[in-house]
C-alpha cells in the first residue's frame, strides 16, 4: 500500500526544488550562478559604484580644464556610465578648432561585463596617472608625458558601460554575473553577425545576446559617440587572460578567414602592446586566439560597421580558464595584489597613445606633402608617345609663334629660279 502522506511530501519537495531552480536561474542567469571563490574583493581597495563616483567627481573638480563628465549617458536603471572626456580644454577656441582635426580621437570602453572589476580599476588608475603628471615639476618625464597626451589626443572613456550588472553583483554578491540587469551580454548585442553561433538566444546563458541587435539602452552611448566623433581608435578592455585581439572574432569571419583591410598595421600595434609589459601577452586575430567564436562583439562592430581604423579588444589580466578559479578570482587579482597589477598594465596605455600620436602625425605629413607637391600619375608606357606628339605639335605650330618665342630665327629662303630671274634683270641679291 502506497503511503499517500509520504508521496504528497515528496511531491511538494520536488515542486519547491523546481521552482527554486527556476527562480535562481532567472536571477543568476544559468551558468553564471554564484560559486565558491578563492577570494572576494575588499571594497576598501576595489571600488564599488558609489566610491567610483566619488573618485571621479574628485578628479573632475581638481582638473576641470582636462576632465569632464557627460551626464547624458545612463543605463536602463538610470545609473551613470561615467562617460569622461579627457583632453586639454584650456586651449583657446581658435586654437582648439585648428588642432581638433589633427588630434587622434580615441574611444576606450570598460566594464561591459559586470564581473570584470579589473578593467574598470585600470581606467580610474590611468586617469589618475595622466592628470597627476600635470602637477609634477615642469620638464619632468611625468609632466612632459601628461602634457603631450592631453594636448595631442582627444580621449573619450566609457568607464562603466554596464553599471546595472555591477549593481546586481553588489546587492546579491554573485560575482559570476556577467550581463546587464536583464542578463544581456553587451558584447554580443551589436550588429555584426548578430545571432551567430558565437552567442546565445537563451536568457539563462551568460552569452545571451538579447532579443535584437542594439536592444539594450547601454548600447546608445556607443552609437551616439560614433555618430558625433570620427574616431581613429576604439579599444574594449576586459580581463580573464592576457591577450590583444584585432578584428574579427565572429563565426562567419572564422569560417571565411576574413581579415581587416589594414591587418598589417593593426597587427603591428597589437604586437607593440603585447610586448610593452614584462607579462606574457598573446596577440592576433580574434578568431585565431579565441577557442570559441564571439558574434555581435563591440570591437568587430566598430571596425566592420563604423570603419574605425584601429579596433582592439585587450584582455588585461588573468591566466585563462582554471578548474580551481571560479569567477571573481578568475577575472580579478586579489585585493592585496591590485596595485601591482595596475602598475603592470600602464605601459599598454602609454604605448597605445604614443603610437596613435605618431601614426596621426605621419598621416598628416603625408597628406600635406601630397597637396604641396602633386605628382603626375602618367604611366611610363605613355611617356614616349606623348613626347613624340609634343615635338610634332611644336614643329607644326612653331612658325605661328612670336619671333621672341621661337627656338631659332626664321631666315628667308631664295630659290634658284628667283636668283636667275633677278640676275637676268640686271639686279643683285644680297644673301645674308
Amino acid at each position: 500500500m502506497v503511503n499517500i502522506h509520504y508521496t504528497q511530501n515528496w511531491f511538494q519537495f520536488y515542486l519547491v526544488t523546481v521552482l527554486t531552480l527556476v527562480v535562481v536561474g532567472n536571477t543568476f542567469g544559468g551558468n553564471v550562478n554564484p560559486r565558491p571563490e578563492l577570494y572576494l574583493p575588499n571594497y576598501k581597495v576595489y571600488h564599488n559604484i558609489s566610491s567610483l563616483q566619488k573618485e571621479i567627481n574628485k578628479l573632475i573638480s581638481k582638473f576641470p580644464n582636462y576632465l569632464q563628465l557627460d551626464h547624458r549617458y545612463v543605463s536602463r536603471k538610470s545609473i551613470s556610465q561615467f562617460v569622461l572626456h579627457l583632453k586639454n580644454f584650456s586651449q583657446s577656441g581658435r586654437t582648439q578648432s585648428v588642432l581638433s582635426s589633427k588630434k587622434p580621437k580615441v574611444l576606450l570602453s570598460f566594464g561591459e561585463h559586470a564581473r570584470e572589476f579589473f578593467p574598470v580599476e585600470s581606467a580610474l588608475y590611468f586617469i589618475k596617472n595622466i592628470t597627476s603628471g600635470l602637477q609634477k615639476p615642469h620638464g619632468s618625464p611625468q609632466q612632459k608625458f601628461s602634457s603631450t597626451i592631453l594636448s595631442k589626443l582627444d580621449i573619450i572613456i566609457v568607464a562603466l558601460a554596464n553599471p546595472d550588472g555591477r549593481q546586481l553583483i553588489e546587492k546579491t554578491e554573485n560575482y559570476c554575473w556577467r550581463g546587464t540587469s536583464t542578463g544581456v551580454d553587451l558584447d554580443r548585442n551589436f550588429n555584426w553577425n548578430f545571432g551567430g553561433k558565437g552567442s546565445s538566444s537563451d536568457p539563462l546563458d551568460e552569452e545571451y545576446r538579447g532579443r535584437s541587435p542594439l536592444s539594450e539602452p547601454e548600447c546608445e552611448v556607443y552609437l551616439e559617440l560614433t555618430e558625433h566623433h570620427q574616431f581613429e581608435a576604439f579599444v574594449s578592455f576586459h580581463s580573464g587572460i592576457r591577450q590583444v585581439y584585432i578584428p574579427y572574432a565572429d563565426s562567419i569571419s572564422a569560417k571565411e578567414k576574413r581579415v581587416p583591410d589594414n591587418k598589417e598595421v593593426q597587427l603591428k600595434l597589437a604586437k607593440l602592446l603585447a610586448e610593452s609589459t614584462p607579462q606574457s601577452f598573446q596577440f592576433g586575430l580574434g578568431y585565431d586566439l579565441n577557442e570559441y567564436p564571439a558574434d555581435g562583439t563591440i570591437y568587430d562592430y566598430m571596425h566592420g560597421v563604423k570603419k574605425i581604423p584601429f579596433s582592439l579588444t585587450i584582455e588585461l589580466w588573468g591566466e585563462g580558464d582554471s578548474k580551481d578559479k571560479k569567477c571573481f578570482d578568475l577575472f580579478n587579482p586579489p585585493s592585496e595584489h591590485l596595485q601591482v597589477a595596475l602598475e603592470g598594465v600602464m605601459p599598454i596605455y602609454e604605448r597605445l597613445l604614443s603610437f596613435l600620436i605618431d601614426w596621426k602625425e605621419q598621416n598628416m605629413h603625408q597628406h600635406y606633402h601630397s597637396l604641396e607637391q602633386p605628382e603626375l600619375s602618367l604611366p611610363k608606357s605613355y611617356m614616349f608617345p606623348v613626347l613624340a606628339v609634343s615635338v610634332l605639335l611644336l614643329v607644326i605650330f612653331h612658325r605661328h609663334l612670336p619671333v621672341s618665342l621661337r627656338g631659332y630665327q626664321r631666315r628667308r629662303v631664295v630659290s634658284l629660279r628667283s636668283l636667275s630671274s633677278t640676275f637676268a634683270a640686271g639686279g643683285g641679291v644680297k644673301i645674308t
